[in-house]
């Protein structure tokens, strides 16, 4: 059986073999301001991927809170991506956080072949 895949953008794919891109960021006002994440998402993918992003948007700020996330998107080569930034870690006014690709499509596992047993 052949596995299909949707073909990626170069910058695209580099940013999906990472498990996630990783940021900080100083907080106003106990939230990452939204404007400041765009700039640092972007910022993070093209560091990532060596490639040029377009633009990216996000749906709003990033609270300064564990567990907090906020949807992006990121145009890459005149695709767009899905992005989810959660907060991992808040350190007085600095907030640590994860850029996760939310189309990047898992690469399957290999199923190991059982080896049979001769008689």
């Amino acid at each position: 059986m052949t596995m299909m895949s949707r073909r990626l953008p170069a910058a695209l794919a580099a940013a999906a073999l990472a498990a996630a891109l990783a940021g900080c960021t100083a907080l106003g006002d106990r939230s990452v301001p939204r404007s400041d994440l765009e700039s640092a998402v972007e910022q993070l993918m093209e560091e990532q991927a060596g490639q040029p992003v377009e633009s990216v948007s996000c749906d709003g700020d990033l609270a300064g809170e564990v567990d907090a996330s906020v949807h992006c998107t990121a145009t890459v080569d005149g695709e767009q991506v899905g992005l989810t930034v959660t907060a991992t870690d808040v350190d007085g006014n600095d907030v640590r956080y994860e850029v996760r690709n939310d189309t990047a499509t898992p690469t399957p596992t290999p199923t190991p072949t059982p080896t049979p047993t001769g008689g």
